[in-house]
């Protein structure tokens, strides 16, 4: 869970996780609300990108962006802002950052066999 994230006293996590699209190379990051998902930007192919969404909240509807930057393996540089107000400037983990590593020995293995076989 994100440290201390609050919007109007309410409790705000950013997660991110490994889908399987794209072989297990994109993230989706999702942004929750009391333990609601408000905010999901899916496992986008981009190394820099942005996702708006619009949510209801205390009979309001409002709206969250999250933008993020070039990550690694195992984190990503995000903004999250709702209404526009910036809520939080930081770096989401990935939880399931093993199984990427993991996809990418194996990538290196049969590109290293295929090229010893090429010689």
């Amino acid at each position: 869970m994100s440290e201390g994230i609050r919007w109007q006293s309410n409790a705000i996590d950013v997660q991110a996780r490994l889908v399987p699209r794209f072989l297990w190379t994109a993230a989706s990051i999702d942004v929750l609300l009391n333990g609601r998902c408000i905010l999901k930007t899916g496992g986008q192919m981009k190394l820099i990108g942005s996702c708006s969404m619009a949510f209801s909240h205390s009979e309001a509807t409002h709206k969250a962006e999250l933008s993020w930057g070039v990550g690694g393996l195992f984190s990503f540089p995000y903004k999250l802002r709702i209404d526009d107000i910036l809520i939080s400037d930081s770096r989401v983990r990935v939880r399931n950052w093993p199984l990427g590593l993991t996809i990418w020995i194996g990538v290196a293995g049969v590109v290293c066999s295929i090229l010893r076989f090429v010689r």
